[in-house]
């Protein structure tokens, strides 16, 4: 196995390389099929008759329509021209986004170049009975310290990887995942129709994605296709494409469902899809406690406007802050603490977000509140944001306030009952 240069500072262009360049590769002779399927249809499909003599007509029927290709096949099965992906290369940024973002300094450059020679001397390989490799790190106060910071690129796989599953203690039912996974691909879904309808709509300005029934898009499909299956109960929710393509972003598709997996295993995620939405319930009811608390002036303004937090939070929670709301940059820091400390951080992140839009909601209406609320949020500091997150989440920990919400929201709900 070839060694990587993991010092280097690498981009999610490299990620997408293989997977993209798989339909160029198999662009010219897909479409040759294509026309050539298309020239054998046109003639077996169509109808003639033949006038005899003794003025009788033989009416010669055509062959059957050939039945709607099903999903599976529409996704293993499209082309694209290899200079359009050129284009796409040429336009994206170190993400793999179309649209441009903001471009790293010279200083950035060299910052990040430093900040991935310290996480090599971090890591550590590991192998497992099965075979797998790893790497591993020593939780410590540095390394909680280094995640705070930003996890360089070129390291983010392998530290989302060994955070999400919980220091790789859980990485043991990968084995059976994987063979879970092969057989979930075999089956339909109820849901395959509506993750083909949402696909077109997931990060379209990334590469990735771009092209439809692309092999991108394909992993995503089958992805969300097979999570349908293993967790019956949750199936299938919109705010759910976003989270795994930005997942696909770093892993191989099989890879990436196990990342799913671990998630909705670690945190656990299955609550906050599962018929009723418990967990998102409970996430406005905590955030509203701390708004309460940090920000009481911006909370009366909201409350007495009528805007509450299932206004206009639900597709912040659902999608764990990804589908444009954040920057991509931004997003990916956001998710360095996210797989750091878990599901609590994203009320902190709603919480500190909200302070830096304070000033313009208290001078607006219910109606320019909501639009404020329903925009991407503009991030202009990311160190500055984090930083400001992890002050008040460690405040909020230290105080025991995440225990002292969710057990107040538990003994309303019983009330209630």
């Amino acid at each position: 196995m070839q060694k990587v240069d993991k010092t280097q500072p690498t981009t999610d262009l490299l990620c997408c390389v293989e997977s993209v360049e798989e339909s160029a590769e198999s662009a010219e002779s897909g479409c040759t099929k294509d026309a050539l399927s298309h020239d054998t249809h046109s003639h077996s499909t169509s109808s003639h008759s033949t006038s005899y003599c003794d003025g009788t007509t033989t009416l010669f029927t055509p062959d059957p329509q050939p039945k709607e290709p099903s999903l599976q096949s529409q996704y293993r099965s499209s082309c694209l021209h290899t200079a359009e992906i050129e284009d796409w290369f040429t336009a994206a940024d170190r993400y793999g986004f179309i649209k441009e973002t903001r471009t790293l300094t010279n200083k950035q450059v060299e910052k990040e170049v430093e900040r991935a020679a310290k996480w090599a001397t971090m890591a550590t390989h590991k192998t497992t009975q099965q075979q797998d490799m790893y790497y591993t790190f020593l939780w410590t106060r540095k390394f909680v310290n280094r995640v705070y910071k930003g996890i360089p690129d070129c390291w983010r796989r392998d530290a989302w990887y060994y955070m999400c599953t919980e220091q790789l203690q859980t990485a043991a039912q990968d084995t059976v995942l994987r063979t879970t996974y092969t057989n979930l691909l075999q089956s339909p879904s109820e849901h395959e129709r509506q993750i083909d309808l949402d696909i077109p709509r997931t990060m379209g300005d990334h590469i990735m994605f771009r092209q439809r029934y692309g092999s991108g898009q394909r992993s995503l499909f089958n992805m969300l296709r097979a999570f349908s299956n293993y967790d019956p109960q949750v199936g299938y929710c919109q705010g759910m494409t976003n989270i795994a393509a930005t997942i696909l972003m770093y892993y191989e598709e099989e890879k990436a469902f196990l990342v799913l997996v671990h998630m909705f295993l670690r945190d656990p995620l299955h609550d906050l899809y599962r018929p009723g939405f418990p967990m998102l319930l409970e996430s406005f009811f905590i955030q509203e406690g701390l708004l309460e608390y940090y920000l009481p002036k911006l909370y009366r303004h909201l409350n007495a406007l009528g805007v509450g937090s299932d206004l206009y939070a639900t597709r912040w929670y659902i999608t764990l802050f990804t589908g444009g709301i954040l920057p991509c940059q931004t997003l990916l820091r956001v998710w360095d603490i996210y797989f750091l400390c878990g599901f609590d951080i994203f009320y902190v992140v709603a919480v500190v977000l909200l302070k830096t839009m304070q000033d313009q909601l208290i001078k607006g209406e219910f109606e320019d509140c909501m639009q404020l609320l329903g925009t991407a949020v503009v991030v202009k500091d990311d160190d500055l944001l984090i930083a400001t997150v992890r002050r008040l989440y460690d405040k909020i920990q230290r105080h025991g306030i995440f225990a002292s919400l969710k057990q107040h929201y538990k003994t309303q709900r019983l009330e209630t009952w």
